[in-house]
């Protein structure tokens, strides 16, 4: 017993750290606006793989991990977590720290909502009033973006548009991660996200060349233009990849020894991080009604949790 203990723990440990590279990871993108965002995408996927490829061939893993016969499967998943990717950095770039990491736990809430409608899994009531209450911490804390206590900011507006945009990406993201899971090993489903959305931020460069400007998105495309980090900005930059690849393996690993079900409440340790991150470095204090929307999902998020915890302990083997 006191050895399963310790496992849950050490996954808990895990978990906890991967979330706080993740946050660090957001934060230091935020601090790089004036480098377009594909660059910045670039380098967190780029040099996540490499980090990916790393673990993998320490673990004598590589490249036996990444077969697959699904690559229809993998390449949905890759969509949707790319666009989550543009529109999550997107978003960290437009709003405060906190603001963004609460709007983004409105993703579990979602996967929720999916899981019912895609996969089939028991809508219960409680799970039901879980997700309506969720949605109202999120309106709550929409008001204060929409200018509720003031004249509105277009940044905060557009900020959180994206980051509600990315959610729901994400959420797609994690039910196709649930499909693949299934018969796909994880080094497989981390490597065809990676490498795809690495492809795709070398297209959008490429594109930025090329990219007519009579032609659609013209405007924004032309703004994403590769543009070479000077000397100091060059090592944060591939730290964004190298947390963000540390992070996964991390997170992965934490799997290994706690169940999912008890892990999922750790992912909102994450606002604790941002929160003081956000006031350390950026100087942003978080206003309170944003904090009592936050604390309205994150509850909403860990009733749905436990239920789901709870359903799994009954079900029979």
């Amino acid at each position: 017993m006191a050895h399963q203990s310790n496992r849950v723990l050490l996954g808990i440990a895990l978990k906890v750290t991967s979330v706080l590279l993740f946050t660090v990871m957001l934060s230091l993108s935020k601090g790089y606006q004036e480098y377009p965002l594909a660059v910045i995408i670039f380098y967190r996927s780029f040099f996540a793989l490499v980090v990916l490829i790393v673990w993998l061939s320490w673990r004598r893993q590589f490249p036996r991990a990444i077969y697959t016969k699904r690559l229809p499967a993998h390449l949905v998943r890759a969509i949707a977590g790319i666009g989550s990717m543009f529109f999550m950095f997107a978003a960290y770039q437009l709003l405060p720290l906190a603001d963004a990491t609460a709007l983004s736990y409105l993703q579990p809430l979602l996967v929720a909502l999916f899981a019912g409608i895609v996969l089939g899994e028991r809508m219960t009531k409680l799970r039901i009033a879980a997700i309506v209450c969720g949605f109202g911490g999120v309106l709550v804390m929409l008001w204060h973006h929409l200018g509720s206590s003031g004249a509105a900011n277009p940044d905060h507006i557009a900020g959180a548009i994206l980051s509600i945009l990315g959610a729901i990406l994400v959420a797609i993201a994690f039910i196709q991660i649930r499909r693949l899971t299934l018969t796909e090993d994880t080094g497989a489903i981390t490597f065809y996200f990676q490498f795809t959305t690495s492809c795709a931020a070398i297209a959008v460069l490429v594109a930025a060349l090329v990219w007519p400007a009579s032609f659609p998105f013209a405007g924004w495309i032309h703004t994403q233009a590769w543009v070479w980090p000077r000397p100091v900005d060059a090592l944060p930059l591939i730290g964004i990849g190298v947390l963000g690849g540390m992070g996964q393996i991390l997170m992965t690993e934490g799997f290994r020894f706690a169940p999912a079900s008890v892990l999922a409440a750790f992912d909102y340790t994450g606002l604790i991080w941002a929160v003081l991150i956000g006031l350390i470095i950026f100087g942003e204090a978080p206003a309170i009604n944003v904090l009592f929307g936050a604390a309205i999902v994150v509850g909403a998020g860990l009733s749905v949790v436990w239920q789901e915890n709870r359903m799994r302990q009954t079900k029979p083997s």
